[in-house]
Order: structure tokens, then C-alpha cells, then sequence
């Protein structure tokens, strides 16, 4: 069902969330992943993933 000229649609309002909700201090804590780890990402992409998939084992190794 179209709406008239200047009336926005309810769910296109829904679509933009602009609210951000951080984790607590104790959740934070035990998280995995740590604000260096996401700079290691930053830094260098490729590395940083390198590094991970390192720590897999491997039937085949990667190469990109």
C-alpha cells in the first residue's frame, strides 16, 4: 500500500538504529578479543589473518 507524498513509512523508520549498547566492565573482561587485537587488524589485514589462520591446522595449507 503506497503512502501519500511527505508521510514516511513506519518500517523505513525502523531500519535506522543510531543507539549503541557497550558490553559491562566484567563482560569486557572475559572477552576474547581485546581492543590490541583489533588494532593487530588495523594495522595490517593481511598479518593479522595470516596469524589466525596459523593457528588452525591445515589439511592444505592457505595461500591468500
Amino acid at each position: 500500500m503506497s503512502q501519500p507524498d511527505g508521510q514516511s513509512n513506519t518500517l523505513d523508520n525502523l531500519l535506522t538504529e543510531s543507539r549503541s549498547f557497550p558490553p559491562s566492565e566484567d563482560f569486557a573482561a572475559q572477552a576474547n578479543a581485546t581492543s590490541a587485537l583489533y588494532g593487530q587488524a588495523d594495522a595490517d589485514r593481511e598479518a593479522f589473518w595470516a596469524e589466525q589462520a596459523s593457528r588452525l591446522a591445515w589439511d592444505t595449507k592457505w595461500d591468500q
